[in-house]
């Protein structure tokens, strides 16, 4: 790891090393930085900020002295918004999109069908660290389906999933409940 941290001076000096070497300069600024925490390249940070469990700081980023970045809660209203542009209804229930093959089959094994004003469930815990698979699906909003499809033939369905029912959430997100599927006309030369 390199990392640029500010002397008594505030003037900017390399260090490097693994994260345990680099721990005393870390306890002398009174920074801490939790698990699964990424800081991108070019990012700043004060002294005696606080960097959460699962934080990201992204490239460019500045964190002024004293800063506190908590947990982040993923499956909050807030942050699938942030991440896919999508929020809840009054209950609860995000409308959420897939591609699928033309005879509605899933397009990685073409086994699962989706039907019709139905839905599934499966088993399946929470767990930020699994993307993808887990017996599972994944939804996400109208745009990123219509990228995934990438020039295949496909149609393009709507659910109704819970955010009770989100088990991971990335650019997609992986649910254990979905229910009210319904092909979307996506006919965009009308």
């Amino acid at each position: 790891m390199e990392i640029y941290l500010r002397d008594k001076e505030y003037n900017w000096k390399l260090h490097k090393g693994i994260l345990q070497e680099l721990q005393k300069e870390f306890d002398l600024r009174k920074i801490s930085i939790g698990d699964r925490a990424s800081i991108g390249n070019m990012a700043s940070i004060g002294n005696m900020a606080s960097i959460g469990d699962g934080a990201s700081i992204g490239y460019g980023a500045s964190i002024g002295d004293r800063a506190s970045i908590g947990k982040l809660d993923i499956f909050t209203k807030e942050y699938i918004y942030i991440q896919l542009g999508l929020l809840p209804d009054e209950k609860g229930y995000l409308t959420m999109y897939k591609a699928v093959t033309k005879n509605l089959t899933d397009f990685y094994s073409e086994k699962y069908q989706y039907k019709l004003n139905k839905g599934d469930s499966c088993e399946a815990e929470r767990n930020q660290d699994i993307k993808c698979g887990d017996n599972c699906w994944h939804f996400t909003n109208l745009w990123e389906a219509i990228e995934f499809a990438d020039k295949r033939p496909y149609k393009i369905i709507s659910a109704k999933i819970h955010i009770d029912d989100i088990l991971s959430v990335y650019d997609k997100v992986r649910v254990k409940k979905f229910s009210n599927v319904k092909v979307v006309d996506i006919n965009f030369s009308k």
